[in-house]
């Protein structure tokens, strides 16, 4: 970083940036990359299926496993089969890796940004941002295609400021494969400025003006509507509409997910960002009040002291993206949820823009320290070491404690199917390597033709989960093929139903089975033997039961035939 600080960016500052966030993700993930069950919690539902590139006997075809498959956009198969057959690595594993290089995607393309603007100096400032916004980490790990928002909609904006259409057709192109709604966005985004470009009778916007950008945005559009198309008719699409939104518990704050009603566009455009920027979710709400409370006069002596006019003029392709993607929030909260979750079309955008303009008052903030070229190198590695503090852990979960269940579970047949909690069934689905009938992560409410499989499944095996009496558990085994059902102890304690065990309207439906005379015959040993591969888990072997039961009702329906 020595040099001139508003002097274009050399080939070693592009090096630099890229080592430095490379050593920050290495810290800041250490815990995740020295574990197979320290991963992101979405992991769970999105990548289990692609073990089956390594063992074709692992996953045989299910409801939950050709979902899973039809979620993930072209894109993301890809990268991960070619990890797979190219490198042997596991979808986990890769995940993770993964993640690093989304990252550093991101902070090369932040540098970008702030070198187009204003030289290397404003250009390393925005790479910070990178390691210092846990927004962008939370989104990215675990390397799923939302984990492609902000890394691709980085650049498709650094190649708009840079007035490269050819750039911006190819990003277009990555986004319509790698993340969807990221390129509906982009494209709406672009074909507006060209629009507006000609009414007001201004220079070209870079695209789409010419003919092959037209075949570069059917080839986008295309690849889109071919994701989605392929969701309906496998049977899983549509999406929900408004009137589902509000008529369904699962929806609602109870529910699955808190979708319904939306949240408050304050909390979307300033809350949430604002709570990323300040240690809030680090430290807790004091120092995160304490945090902007002291970074609030460093704003605002780097907005005097930023030159304004010549940024901005260089800034309409960040005006225009901001303007698109406000435009499609708030029609996609309007026909809730046929254009997907609202937020997913601003909170990126958002983040970038602060990320952006707060790079841009801390370097004007901070000019007379950064007119020493070791005050330059000292404040970049301090950012780099913040950044790793701040990162530690984003948006990764330690599944550790029923490592013991998973390796049991590896040990069953390759073709069993377990059901149980689902949220544990989660873990045993990623880390046991078999089949559940119905998970907790992969319970989603929104896709129409798959909820309506989906849920029934998932309210048998409540039903079957906290039944009082042995034939409903027996019954439902023998109706899905159920081999196997893991009892965790601690989910039919009073406080556990009481607390809510899973969501609505399933809660309410387990305190009624609860309320029902009896004892939970799956707690009972002599009805259903178990071994227990960890303490308070029991792992019930329901194939000998199931049998036994058969074999007894043949037996009285030929004792009844003989008389």
């Amino acid at each position: 970083m020595t040099g001139t600080s508003d002097a274009p960016a050399r080939r070693a500052d592009w090096f630099v940036v890229s080592f430095l966030t490379l050593l920050v993700f290495a810290v800041a993930h250490r815990h995740g990359l020295a574990s197979p069950f320290i991963v992101n919690d979405d992991t769970r539902q999105q990548l289990f299926w692609m073990a089956r590139w390594l063992d074709p006997a692992l996953y045989p075809s299910d409801l939950l496993t050709r979902y899973a498959a039809a979620y993930v956009p072209a894109g993301i198969k890809a990268l991960y089969f070619l990890a797979a057959k190219g490198l042997g690595m596991g979808p986990l594993v890769f995940s993770k890796w993964l993640t690093g290089g989304l990252l550093l995607v991101l902070a090369l393309a932040f540098f970008g940004l702030g070198a187009t603007l204003k030289g290397r100096v404003l250009g390393y400032a925005c790479a910070a941002m990178a390691w210092l916004m846990p927004f962008f980490m939370k989104n990215i790990s675990g390397g799923l295609s939302r984990g492609f928002a902000a890394p691709l909609l980085a650049l498709f904006l650094l190649a708009w400021m840079r007035r490269s259409g050819l750039g911006m057709a190819v990003i277009l192109l990555l986004q319509a494969v790698f993340i969807p709604y990221i390129a509906v966005l982009c494209a709406g985004c672009a074909c507006l400025d060209a629009v507006f470009a000609r009414i007001q009778g201004r220079p070209d916007a870079p695209f789409p003006v010419r003919p092959w950008h037209g075949l570069a945005l059917l080839a986008a559009a295309g690849l889109v509507w071919s994701f989605k198309h392929a969701l309906t008719t496998s049977g899983f699409g549509p999406l929900v509409g408004h009137a589902a939104l509000a008529a369904g518990p699962e929806f609602s704050t109870a529910g699955r997910l808190s979708l319904y009603p939306l949240p408050n566009p304050f909390f979307d455009l300033v809350y949430w960002p604002f709570e990323s920027l300040g240690l809030f979710l680090d430290i807790g709400l004091v120092a995160g009040i304490i945090s902007l409370v002291v970074l609030l006069p460093v704003v605002i002596i780097g907005v005097k002291r930023a030159p304004w006019p010549a940024l901005l003029a260089k800034c309409r392709p960040v005006g225009a993206l901001l303007v698109g993607s406000l435009l499609l929030y708030i029609l996609a909260r309007v026909v809730a949820l046929k254009l997907f979750v609202p937020d997913r079309y601003i909170s990126y955008t958002i983040n970038l823009v602060y990320a952006l303009g707060l790079a841009v008052v801390l370097r004007y903030a901070l000019a007379d320290i950064l007119k020493r070229p070791l005050s330059r190198v000292l404040l970049l590695l301090v950012a780099a070491a913040l950044g790793a503090w701040r990162l530690t852990d984003v948006g990764l979960y330690d599944y550790r404690a029923d490592a013991p269940l998973y390796a049991a579970v590896r040990e069953l047949p390759k073709n069993a199917l377990l059901a149980g909690n689902p949220e544990l069934l989660d873990d045993v689905l990623s880390f046991g390597r078999r089949n559940v009938l119905a998970s907790y992560e992969l319970a989603h409410p929104w896709s129409v033709g798959y909820w309506e499989a989906y849920y029934p499944r998932l309210a048998h095996q409540v039903a079957a989960y906290y039944a009082k009496d042995a034939a409903t558990v027996l019954e439902f085994a023998k109706a899905y093929h159920v081999t196997h059902m893991v009892v965790r102890d601690a989910d039919f304690t009073g406080q556990a139903i009481a607390k809510g065990p899973l969501f609505a309207p399933l809660d309410a439906r387990i305190r009624e089975l609860a309320a029902k005379p009896g004892k939970f015959v799956l707690l009972d040993a002599a009805e259903f033997p178990y071994t227990s591969p960890e303490p308070g888990v029991r792992l019930v072997d329901l194939r000998p039961l199931v049998a036994a039961a058969d074999a007894a009702r043949r037996d009285a329906e030929n004792h009844l035939s003989g008389n």
